[in-house]
């Protein structure tokens, strides 16, 4: 069954917000369902703070040092490359459980215009020391984030899904699993791994089930779904492999990440790295559209991987 990925973030949070009194949540002027209700049903804890994001995150933090755990919403530009100087100095500095929920990872609003294209805010994210990057991409791991994050009560960056996506039928590790923070979707083969994250884990996962005719050889695939820090787990999942594909919509971050803890010049592995091009990516186009030119669509997802040997 599709869901809503908004409607699943935003179910579980309300749900924690009317268990929790010092839960709050802000808006820069962007609204779901869920939310709007809550808003109605609890004014106390909801403050549209209109199209300002700088001045929301400084009201966030102002609102944790006083003892809430605060979810700021927003676009994903607007809400990471508009606010890099608050979130730093206001939020991950001082450790505040401040949590931005980023809708709109990729070319999700791609047809809005190239303001709107969410490419570049995990490498940006990932520069602040402190500040987790959480990478939605089924509703099960979408709900465990907002458990994730008031439990910790840590600055966290959040991103969620605009699509209807299906919940994956594997067990998903919980948020307070130890090896938190990626999980194994397919454990087909010990040669070939993919890694991937968000919507592309989602989109990867039902092609190769939908169409297995297709592909010419099997592969392991990993949900990596915590960045800032990548989980160390994974380096030794991965030492298991002797190719590895990475997908992402998003500008080079992924493999980048990857090398900081492994560095090739230590290892004998075969890497590829599938992600969007630098040339094309401000172009304007719907977001499937503009995932077949960057070679990520189910067709050009299977072409990479058998080509990949």
């Amino acid at each position: 069954m599709l869901i809503d990925m908004r409607d699943a973030f935003f179910e579980e949070l309300v749900a924690q917000a009317k268990l929790n009194p010092n839960i709050v949540i802000l808006s820069a002027d962007h609204g779901a369902y869920a939310l709007e209700e809550f808003a109605r049903n609890n004014p106390m804890q909801y403050i549209n703070i209109g199209i300002a994001e700088q001045n929301m995150v400084g009201v966030a933090a102002g609102l944790a040092i006083s003892g809430k755990i605060v979810f700021i919403y927003g676009i994903t530009p607007f809400v990471s490359l508009r606010v890099l100087e608050q979130l730093t100095i206001d939020v991950a500095m001082m450790q505040l459980p401040v949590n931005v929920i980023s809708v709109g990872a990729g070319f999700t609003y791609s047809t809005d215009g190239l303001t709107h294209h969410g490419l570049q805010d995990m490498p940006a994210i990932s520069s602040i020391s402190g500040l987790t990057i959480l990478n939605s991409s089924d509703p099960q791991n979408t709900k465990s984030f907002i458990r994730r994050a008031i439990a910790t009560k840590l600055p966290h960056y959040i991103r969620i899904e605009k699509e209807k996506l299906a919940p994956f039928p594997s067990k998903r590790l919980t948020d307070f699993d130890s090896k938190f923070g990626y999980s194994i979707l397919l454990n087909n083969d010990q040669d070939l791994l993919v890694i991937s994250t968000g919507y592309l884990v989602n989109l990867i996962y039902n092609t190769v089930v939908s169409s297995p005719e297709e592909l010419t050889q099997d592969f392991a695939l990993i949900d990596l779904y915590q960045f800032n820090p990548i989980p160390l787990e994974l380096i030794e999942e991965i030492d298991k492999y002797k190719k590895i594909i990475i997908f992402e919509e998003s500008v080079e971050f992924i493999s980048s990440q990857l090398l900081k803890l492994m560095p090739v010049s230590n290892r004998k592995v075969k890497t590829f790295s599938v992600r969007i091009s630098v040339e094309i990516a401000f172009k304007g186009a719907d977001r499937s559209k503009m995932l077949d030119q960057n070679g990520l669509s189910p067709k050009g997802i299977i072409q990479q991987i058998n080509a990949f040997i």
